[in-house]
């Protein structure tokens, strides 16, 4: 049981760090996207370096901002697609901390040497749903930045859009897991009323 306590108060310390660190990270894309919009608008296209050039290169796809010193997109263009690739890192940032938030409370009776308490199984199942309602939000957001470039024209040639079979098979553990805590739950209760 004593190991059971230790890597549960570890985990919880590592859940803890994930969690100001997405807190960290949000607050970061907000002081960068101030100031990439203000950099942008302030951008003199005439006096640029004929050097410079700047792409953003995602995996298959590519995005070209500045081509021997010239302005690709348009400055809206520009603005648009840096802040929508910010507001997907921030929706991320928020599902790990939901996430972080979630495994916290799983621990919290483990970290007391209690891992059968009464009430775990359904925080177990919760976060199995949590985990298959971010897989389907990082599909269906991938989805809508896919739309959002595609309006503006700035889309890359391809762009896959997928739900995460890993993301479902982890689901579907955790609420096998759940279903366990709670047989450990019954189990626990009438070894309480025993004695």
């Amino acid at each position: 049981m004593e190991k059971l306590t230790k890597t549960a108060r570890i985990v919880d310390v590592f859940a803890k760090i994930l969690f100001i660190f997405c807190i960290v990270a949000i607050c970061m894309l907000i002081a960068a996207d101030i100031f990439m919009i203000a950099s942008v608008m302030a951008l003199p296209e005439d006096k640029l370096p004929e050097t410079l050039s700047v792409v953003f290169d995602f995996g298959d796809s590519e995005f070209v901002v500045f081509e021997n010193g010239r302005l690709m997109v348009t400055k809206p263009q520009l603005v648009a697609y840096t802040l929508t690739l910010s507001l997907t890192a921030a929706t991320a940032a928020v599902i790990l901390m939901i996430g972080a938030k979630l495994v916290r409370r799983i621990l919290s009776p483990m970290k007391e040497g209690r891992p059968f308490e009464e009430g775990i199984s359904e925080i177990i199942k919760k976060f199995g749903h949590f985990v298959l309602a971010a897989t389907i939000i990082g599909a269906f957001i991938q989805f809508l930045l896919v739309i959002v470039l595609a309006v503006m024209d700035i889309a890359p040639e391809s762009a896959p859009v997928s739900i995460s079979t890993d993301g479902i098979f982890m689901a579907i553990v955790i609420y096998l897991i759940s279903y366990i805590f709670r047989y450990g739950e019954e189990l626990q209760k009438q070894a309480d009323e025993t004695l």
